[in-house]
């Protein structure tokens, strides 16, 4: 009986323990998010507060000019582009989100398995860039996709007799993703 004391006293000591722990464990955990998010946070504040230092005029009297106080050293440093009526800061952001993207795409493909879709998407844009072959083919991917609608009056492969609108609906909104009646966009 001493014994079975003994060890029930034990167990109920080593569940305590392990409670313990786990309860340590995960404020420590709650504890990491917290600093996580916060760091994140100081590092965006320390952001926008660079990105304010730098565009403000400090030699323009805020009282007077509030536009320029706080517009002057972005525009000293972003003239307006000749082939542009209007530039300002989306625009700017867009051209180097563009920028960035380009780069992205023209890096080689890091998952070269078929179903990947990083290769589809560089494979694409890149079909996009190739002129000498969208030169090369010409019109015949057009024809074909024409053909594969079901022909046109003008040409002389349409096939009157086998027409389906629903074939067709299909084909130009589920295959070729164009949008006939109306565009959820």
């Amino acid at each position: 009986e001493i014994c079975l004391l003994s060890g029930l006293v034990f167990a109920a000591g080593l569940c305590v323990i392990l409670g313990c722990i786990l309860v340590l464990k995960y404020l420590a955990l709650e504890h990491d998010a917290y600093c996580l998010e916060g760091c994140q946070e100081r590092k965006a504040f320390t952001k926008a507060s660079r990105f304010i230092a730098t565009n403000i005029d400090p030699t323009i009297d805020p009282c007077k000019d509030f536009y320029s106080f706080a517009c002057g050293g972005w525009l000293r440093r972003h003239a307006i582009p000749e082939d542009k009526l209007i530039y300002g800061i989306i625009a700017a952001i867009g051209e180097q989100n563009e920028e960035k993207l380009q780069r992205l795409l023209l890096q080689p493909v890091r998952r070269p398995y078929l179903a990947s879709a990083e290769r589809k998407v560089k494979e694409f844009f890149r079909s996009c860039l190739d002129i000498a072959e969208i030169d090369r083919q010409g019109a015949q991917p057009m024809l074909e996709v024409i053909e594969d609608c079901g022909g046109w009056d003008i040409s002389s492969t349409r096939r009157h007799g086998r027409w389906d609108f629903n074939e067709l609906l299909y084909k130009t909104q589920g295959v070729y993703s164009t949008a006939v009646f109306f565009s959820l966009t």
